[in-house]
């Protein structure tokens, strides 16, 4: 194997649960909201179960060959021609959704808190970040997510707790007013562009300690994100109303300026500020990760590390090319963001799945036939 070192199954579901969310916090309610209106958190509920659907499948995929990265098993499934070219085509989504959780941070810094400052300084010094974890390897980065995880769910508490006061259900009136066509497209886009991004964790999976309850802790950790990214859906919707969710793009931070307990207790949108940055920065870091680990798999080079450098200089080219402003990123890449995920996440993982079945069974019908020739 490239990597030798392992993480537990705890700091296994704890990554995963920090790609869940991501950056989602800030995102989720304004891509549901789009087509959903009001009924959006209806739609977000609805696609839980639709979620963990997609868990199961990936985990299916995985245990096909428990010892293998998504890379390794499309070319052990596919061949090594047709499955290096499918694996070249996820690399490119690895390092997209590097690029683009990149240029989030670097487009929220630079319009929300450090307004004068140059997005290339700000997507530098996130580059030396991720440069520094990957250098250290799977295990701090497992180890490191351990220790941050309790920070982003206590502010995210927080936040829930600060704004109860102001939440006005009526907001959610009328119920099941939008047309069931939109409300389709809101439930695809509420499970998919969350749960369908944990293909990632499919690089990791092979690293992880063994154990009896890997899968119950993996679809436990993102049915938890999944019920955090709802709830913070509704007391948008209830704070806000549907135009302004789906309007604001950055929802989760302007709701935490809202917060005004006595005042007292007020302007901790730097708390709901630090936990999408250190949610954003791990979801940045395994997509990084699987990209770097996984074009040593395909090359069949004897270490990952010496590519990190130069995969750090191509993503912050491509952060700062991918998108002039953070409207254009909303509207013209989300959408299509969505069927990429639908695609790489679900259809491709159960074509996979169909292949590794039938090949599985043609070779055991010729073991068979074999066995039951006479000599």
């Amino acid at each position: 194997m490239l990597i030798k070192e392992k993480i537990t199954i705890r700091q296994f579901a704890v990554l995963t649960f920090l790609v869940m969310i991501g950056d989602m916090i800030l995102l989720y309610p304004s891509v549901v909201t789009a087509s959903g209106k009001q009924d959006a958190w209806i739609c977000s509920l609805i696609g839980q179960p639709i979620g963990m659907l997609i868990m199961w499948v990936l985990y299916k995929l995985h245990q096909t060959h428990p010892d293998l990265s998504l890379i390794e098993i499309c070319q052990k499934i596919l061949g090594r021609w047709a499955g290096s070219v499918l694996a070249a085509a996820y690399l490119f989504y690895f390092a997209i959704g590097a690029v683009i959780c990149i240029r989030e941070v670097g487009d929220f810094m630079t319009t929300q808190i450090y307004l004068q400052t140059p997005i290339r300084v700000i997507l530098i010094i996130l580059m030396c970040a991720l440069v520094w974890g990957l250098m250290h390897g799977l295990h701090t980065i497992g180890a490191s997510s351990e220790m941050l995880t309790p920070i982003v769910v206590a502010f995210m508490i927080l936040l829930f707790l600060g704004l109860m006061p102001k939440v006005d259900s009526s907001n959610l009136q009328p119920y099941l007013d939008t047309p069931w066509l939109h409300l389709m497209q809101s439930v695809i886009r509420g499970a998919f562009t969350s749960f369908g991004e944990l293909i990632v964790i499919t690089m990791v999976l092979p690293y992880v300690m063994s154990g009896p309850h890997i899968k119950r802790d993996m679809l436990l950790a993102t049915l938890c994100g999944g019920l955090l990214l709802t709830t913070l859906l509704v007391i948008s919707l209830m704070i806000f109303g549907p135009f302004l969710t789906q309007h604001d793009i950055y929802i989760s931070y302007t709701l935490s300026q809202k917060i005004n307990i006595g005042n007292f207790f007020e302007r901790i949108e730097a708390f709901m500020a630090t936990a999408w940055l250190i949610a954003t920065y791990f979801k940045s870091l395994l997509y990084m990760f699987s990209f770097v680990v996984g074009t040593a798999q395909l090359f069949r080079l004897k270490a990952y590390k010496p590519l990190i450098l130069p995969s750090a200089m191509l993503l912050f080219a491509l952060a700062v090319l991918i998108s002039p402003n953070v409207i254009f990123y909303t509207n013209t890449i989300m959408p299509a963001w969505v069927d990429w995920d639908i695609t790489v996440s679900f259809i491709i993982p159960l074509f996979l799945l169909l292949v590794h079945r039938l090949r599985s069974g043609k070779s055991k019908n010729n073991s068979t036939n074999h066995k039951r020739l006479p000599t």
